[in-house]
C-alpha cells in the first residue's frame, strides 16, 4: 500500500490538510520572491543617491530612485522628492514609506501561522471522529469484538493525526523562515535610511 492510498484512509478531513498545504505552500513561494527581491541591493546606486544628496541635488537623487528597480531606492524616492522644501518632512516620509513596505512583505504570513496551528487540530479532530465510529460499528456488531477491524479502524483513524503534525510542523517551518527573511530586510532597510538621513541632514548645516 503506498502513500497515497494510506492517506485517503484518513477520509475528507485529510483532503482539507491537502488544501491547506497547497495553499501554504503557495503563500509562501509567493512571500518568498517577494523578499527575495527587496533583499537585492547595489551599492553603486546607492552611493550614487548620496553623492547627489551631498550636492543638494534632492530632485536628481529622486529621479535615479525612479529609475532603479532596487526596493530601498523606491522607499527612498518618495522622500526625496521633498528634501529641497523640508528635511524633516522628507525623512517622516522616508520613514513612512518604509514602514509600510515592511507590512506589505508580512501580508498572508499570518495566515501560514494560522494554518501552522489548525492543521495538528483538524488531524486530532479526524482521529477522534474515527475512533467514535470504530466504537459504534463494535457496539454494532452482533459476533463482538474483531481484534482486526478494530485495529484497522484505529490506525485508520489516526492517519488524520498524522498528517495534521506533518502539515502543522512544515508551516511552522515556511513561518519562520519568511519571519528570518523579513527581518533581514528590516534590517538592510533600517540600515540604509538611517545613512540617508544622515547625508540629509548635513544638507541642512
Amino acid at each position: 500500500m503506498d502513500l497515497i492510498s494510506i492517506a485517503f484512509k484518513g477520509g475528507y478531513l485529510m483532503i482539507i490538510l491537502f488544501v491547506i498545504s497547497v495553499i501554504a505552500v503557495a503563500l509562501f513561494f509567493e512571500r518568498w520572491l517577494i523578499t527575495k527581491k527587496a533583499l537585492k541591493f547595489e551599492q553603486k546606486t546607492f552611493l550614487e543617491i548620496l553623492k547627489l544628496i551631498d550636492q543638494q541635488q534632492s530632485t536628481e537623487a529622486a529621479k535615479v530612485c525612479k529609475l532603479s528597480n532596487f526596493s530601498i531606492c523606491k522607499i527612498l524616492e518618495q522622500g526625496l522628492h521633498q528634501a529641497e522644501l523640508d528635511i524633516i518632512l522628507a525623512q517622516e516620509t522616508i520613514e513612512q514609506s518604509a514602514n509600510q513596505f515592511i507590512r506589505g512583505l508580512e501580508k498572508n504570513i499570518n495566515t501560514i501561522s494560522t494554518f501552522a496551528a489548525v492543521a495538528p487540530l483538524i488531524g486530532f479532530l479526524g482521529t477522534v471522529t474515527g475512533m467514535i465510529r470504530v466504537f459504534f460499528q463494535i457496539q454494532q456488531s452482533e459476533t463482538g469484538v474483531d481484534i482486526q477491524v478494530l485495529a484497522g479502524g484505529i490506525w485508520e483513524a489516526l492517519i488524520t493525526t498524522v498528517g495534521g503534525l506533518i502539515v502543522g510542523i512544515v508551516c511552522i517551518i515556511l513561518h519562520n523562515f519568511l519571519i528570518n527573511k523579513i527581518e533581514a530586510v528590516a534590517f538592510l532597510v533600517e540600515e540604509k535610511i538611517s545613512q540617508d538621513s544622515l547625508h540629509l541632514r548635513r544638507t541642512q548645516k
